[in-house]
């Protein structure tokens, strides 16, 4: 089907044949009208083509579109079509004001980068939280927040955890960072006060260090006493002998808990004084496979694959009890007869270390949320088995200070795999 603008250039050009055919044919001059036919329509279609091109180019506001044939029909789509644009450009423009005007009242820092880190934009707050200036658009954003630490998370480019930074610009205050990618390698940075959370935080985690560190002492004298009460042979042992061991038993409990906590806390607050180092895996894996067979007497099956080669750049302590802890539970969990493999190998630039069971297996409503402080799958179960239920809290800390990850596969009665995966240093 024809459309309106060639039908009207058709319409104008049969007109006018018609008009040159009888000229012609009264005068007799065919060549001659022709020819000179010929000559006028291309004259025309240049002229409204320059007409057309100068109204395009809105070089000035006297120029008109072509009125005619054709380019006519031509001229009412453009402009049509630019009536279009101009109201998307005009919502658009309304909705990128509603967005700065909405960062305006956010009381986070708001920084928008380009391709290459440079500032493009960023909201008031980011003037007085991070000290930005009108002029540091088109600058590295490393040239406003310079902080190692910062600087090397940005370009790591993992983002999926959030920074949290101490010290911007000279403030004694705590900062939590997030980074979040968009259209095409821009990025966004958004930066949080949090130092009345993070003040919480720390209170909380102080009352539990020394809450814990006060109750060591007592209970290590309770259980001096149940123990010499044990020991003694008199005529309270037939009377007090089995609650005499179930107060031995929960004082044991007790204290375990106790000295969970206080690993935790010490992980937790990063009071670990030493240095990184290069650890030796394979000497503490090694130690763990001697004593076994004392964690799980003898009837759990154990192997042991390990990459004497492969070590890891990290706190030896904290490794120690990450790989105890996961061992144990396996042991635990595990009934008897059942086999535990423990891997240590290296795959795809990333250390990987590997707890795989045939125990009772958890239940995948249970998986993201095991790793909270004394959260339970069979309360009645861990606290049988001994369990303190901070071991895979220990885990999960230890891992966030090695910038590691827990994977967790399980299936109910078939066994688990606690996959704990280290970055390489690139080195």
């Amino acid at each position: 089907m024809l459309s309106n603008a060639i039908k009207s250039e058709l319409s104008w050009l049969f007109s006018s044949f018609l008009v040159v055919f009888f000229f012609a044919w009264i005068t007799g001059l065919w060549l001659a009208s022709f020819s000179a036919y010929f000559i006028y329509y291309v004259f025309r279609h240049l002229l409204n083509m320059s007409r057309f091109e100068r109204w395009m180019d809105r070089r000035s506001s006297t120029y008109s579109p072509p009125d005619s044939g054709f380019w006519e029909e031509l001229s009412y789509l453009v402009n049509k079509k630019q009536r279009a644009l101009e109201k998307h450009a005009d919502i658009n423009l309304y909705k990128s004001e509603q967005f700065k005007a909405a960062s305006m009242l956010i009381p986070d820092a708001i920084v928008s980068l380009d391709k290459r880190d440079n500032i493009e934009w960023f909201n008031p707050i980011s003037k007085t939280m991070l000290g930005m200036r009108h002029q540091d658009i088109g600058c590295k954003i490393e040239s406003v927040i310079r902080q190692p630490e910062f600087i090397q998370y940005l370009r790591r480019g993992q983002f999926d955890k959030a920074l949290t930074l101490t010290a911007i610009q000279h403030q004694s205050r705590t900062f939590e960072v997030r980074i979040f990618s968009y259209f095409e390698d821009h990025k966004l940075v958004v930066v949080r006060d949090i130092t009345e959370l993070y003040q919480l935080a720390q209170i909380r985690r102080d009352f539990i260090a020394n809450a814990s560190h006060e109750l060591r002492t007592p209970l290590t004298v309770l259980r001096g006493y149940l123990e010499v009460m044990l020991d003694t042979p008199g005529s309270h042992q037939n009377a007090w002998q089995v609650p005499l061991q179930h107060m031995e038993t929960q004082a044991h409990r007790m204290q375990a808990i106790i000295e969970d906590l206080l690993a935790l806390s010490t992980i937790e607050s990063g009071s670990i004084n030493r240095s990184k180092s290069v650890v030796s895996v394979a000497s503490l894996l090694h130690q763990i496979e001697k004593d076994a067979q004392r964690l799980g007497g003898v009837n759990h099956k154990f192997s042991f694959e390990i990459d004497d080669h492969l070590t890891l750049e990290g706190y030896e302590e904290s490794l120690k009890s990450l790989f105890m802890n996961l061992v144990s539970n396996a042991v635990r969990y595990s009934p008897e007869g059942g086999d535990i493999k423990v891997r240590w190998f290296k795959h795809n630039q990333q250390a990987v270390f590997e707890v795989i069971d045939e125990g009772i297996g958890i239940a995948q409503e249970h998986i993201p949320r095991l790793t909270e402080r004394f959260y339970r799958v069979d309360a009645d179960r861990s606290r049988g088995t001994g369990g303190t239920g901070l071991g895979l809290a220990i885990v999960k800390h230890v891992l966030e200070r090695h910038n590691g990850q827990l994977q967790i596969d399980s299936v109910v009665g078939k066994g688990s795999c606690f996959r704990c995966v280290f970055p390489l240093s690139s080195k």
